[in-house]
């Protein structure tokens, strides 16, 4: 994103904040059907434990573990679904904080042509 001579330029910093928008509303998008993921897997999650809880024998203990065993890997789908869903999240902060960083450039470099006079004002 430099030119020859190492500065930015305000088109350069403008093709960057639209490829971070683009980014950022793919991200938004991969969030909303994580979250959907998510909620369907723990739901999943919680049915199956409550049935096997319900279906298991002895006391109320060893129905409690065994349901737990028995719900293991959907226990384990839900978790791993709830990880990636955390990801996709800080991954859109990531990415806000790179368009925050892009308008300070933008903004510093606007600041320095105007007093350069490169705005076009003497």
């Amino acid at each position: 994103m430099n030119t020859t001579s190492g500065q930015l330029t305000p088109s350069q910093v403008a093709a960057q904040l639209a490829a971070l928008a683009r980014e950022l509303d793919e991200a938004v998008k991969a969030v909303e059907r994580a979250d959907l993921d998510r909620t369907q897997k723990r739901a999943e999650f919680d049915l199956a434990h409550a049935k096997a809880f319900l279906g298991a024998e002895g006391s109320m203990d060893i129905r409690k573990y065994q349901a737990v065993i028995a719900t293991h890997d959907l226990r384990v789908e839900a978790d791993v679904a709830d990880a990636a869903f955390r990801h996709l999240q800080r991954r859109i902060s990531a990415i806000n904080t790179r368009v925050e960083v892009g308008r300070s450039v933008n903004s510093a470099l606007k600041t320095e042509m105007n007093l350069g006079g490169l705005d076009g004002t003497p």
